[in-house]
């Protein structure tokens, strides 16, 4: 190999080692935070979740019924515009 290349591939794999290095204690360091969460505390912020999911699917439901609602009032309102006006 030519004294040339060498010279400008040794630092282009050093600067590639150490983006390397950096790169993985970023990620474990990533890793050990996520880890270092308490059983305790996952409990909890499952049954916290747990409980907004059951809130919003109650209140999905009686919107679901409000929407419902308003729609038979429509047809309803639709069907009256609808009709003939009688002279009476």
């Amino acid at each position: 190999m030519r004294p040339e290349i060498l010279g400008i591939l040794i630092p282009i794999i050093a600067l590639c080692g150490v983006f390397t290095l950096i790169l993985t204690k970023m990620l474990l360091d990533h890793r050990k935070t996520v880890f270092r969460v308490s059983d305790g505390a996952k409990q909890q912020e499952v049954e916290r979740l747990a409980d907004a999911v059951d809130n919003l699917r109650s209140e999905v439901g009686l919107l679901s019924e409000e929407f419902r609602e308003i729609n038979e009032r429509m047809d309803f309102t639709e069907r009256l515009l609808e009709r003939p006006k009688t002279e009476g």
